[in-house]
């Protein structure tokens, strides 16, 4: 008697951002004018050997040294993790976010994997080429080494006939909160998306999206197709992708360190030459990274550059640039409030954003009170 084959489980969990099926007028390409054909997809089960992640996802695992000798096809995927696993012993940070993926995959094995990745078959290579669920593919990959079974393990992964950035930008927005640098990336990856622009052979994942920031003037449809992703208007989706214009290092030490999007831009404003020295004023005066690089690039410099802290420091820019905004608010009615946080709350997009909003402004409002206190 020919075995049943077991129908997937889904959950309300697996209509995320990371399930196409929601977010199929997001997909459209820009100046699309009819309803686009839905896709078909099917769910199947896929070896991890013959995965392949995307070289240009725009918010990368991997760290850089061995995700180029990963995706030069030096090493599969399982040398990779034991590669990752052997930094992560001279790295905090590294270690820490692999916990998180040994985490994730224990938690395949007591409950199942509860979302499938996506992706697409590539007939010339015979691999599958992954779209969405790096974090899934990583933390699979990782406890099959643990169970000592790479031969055999595997997802279960839903086939898409047409790969989608924004697929990619909408999972990363609900794992967790990007960099400047990170956000920067996938504001590129939708606008080359949009516009036709495709990688060249051997072109790094930050020349590519830095074509963006070389296109003079956005198309309205691509701005808006990126606004209806991200809920971020053209004026900040240009300064982010300003962002692209540091060389690939200082990329590289922004992200680490977690400069934000006004301090970089504080940066760029000065000549080129005096990039490097800006950044590495900004991470001198206290915007520690979680643990320390392992490039001696990456050093902060011995000498501090007090001159220029009170220009550079992006808390004295925010204190300066919160005192109109402030001030308007306090003309307003009690009643008006309401309306002001709904707005603002759509201005930044996603839940996690608000949340994390809402709390650094209750922190901010305390020490506000503290320095009332103090000053009275």
């Amino acid at each position: 008697m020919a075995r049943k084959r077991r129908k997937p489980q889904w959950s309300a969990d697996d209509f995320q951002p990371t399930a196409d099926t929601q977010y199929d007028d997001l997909l459209a390409p820009a100046d699309a004018t009819a309803a686009p054909r839905r896709p078909r997809k099917r769910v199947t089960t896929v070896l991890l050997k013959d995965i392949w992640p995307d070289p240009y996802q725009p918010r990368p695992l991997l760290p850089p040294t061995i995700k180029e000798v990963f995706f030069s096809g030096e090493m599969d995927c399982f040398q990779a993790a034991q590669a990752w696993l052997a930094l992560a012993g001279q790295d905090a940070a590294e270690a820490e976010r692999i916990e998180r993926l040994r985490h994730m995959g224990a938690s395949f094995d007591e409950h199942g994997q509860i979302k499938p990745v996506t992706g697409y078959w590539d007939p010339q290579s015979r691999k599958f080429l992954l779209e969405t669920g790096e974090r899934r593919f990583w933390a699979a990959v990782f406890q099959a080494l643990e169970k000592g079974d790479t031969e055999s393990a595997a997802l279960e992964a839903l086939v898409v006939e047409k790969p989608s950035r924004a697929r990619q930008v909408l999972e990363n927005i609900t794992a967790e909160p990007p960099s400047a640098v990170m956000r920067a990336r996938e504001i590129a990856a939708l606008v080359l998306e949009q516009m036709g622009i495709s990688p060249e052979t051997g072109e790094s994942d930050f020349a590519y999206y830095r074509r963006a920031a070389l296109i003079r003037r956005l198309p309205s449809p691509v701005v808006a197709h990126v606004e209806a992703v991200l809920g971020m208007s053209r004026r900040y989706v240009r300064y982010y992708l300003q962002i692209l214009r540091l060389p690939d290092h200082l990329l590289l030490l922004a992200d680490r360190y977690g400069l934000t999007e006004g301090a970089l831009r504080e940066v760029l404003r000065g000549e080129p030459d005096t990039w490097e020295e800006a950044i590495l004023t900004l991470i001198a005066a206290g915007q520690e990274p979680a643990a320390p690089p392992t490039d001696s690039a990456a050093q902060p410099p011995a000498r501090s550059a007090r001159s220029k802290r009170s220009q550079l420091d992006p808390r004295v820019s925010i204190a300066r640039r919160l005192r109109t905004p402030v001030r308007t608010l306090l003309r307003l009615e009690a009643d008006d409030i309401p309306k002001v946080a709904e707005h603002f709350a759509a201005a930044l997009g996603d839940p996690a954003t608000v949340h994390q909003a809402a709390a650094a402004l209750a922190a901010l409002a305390e020490q506000l009170d503290a320095q009332a206190e103090r000053q009275g």
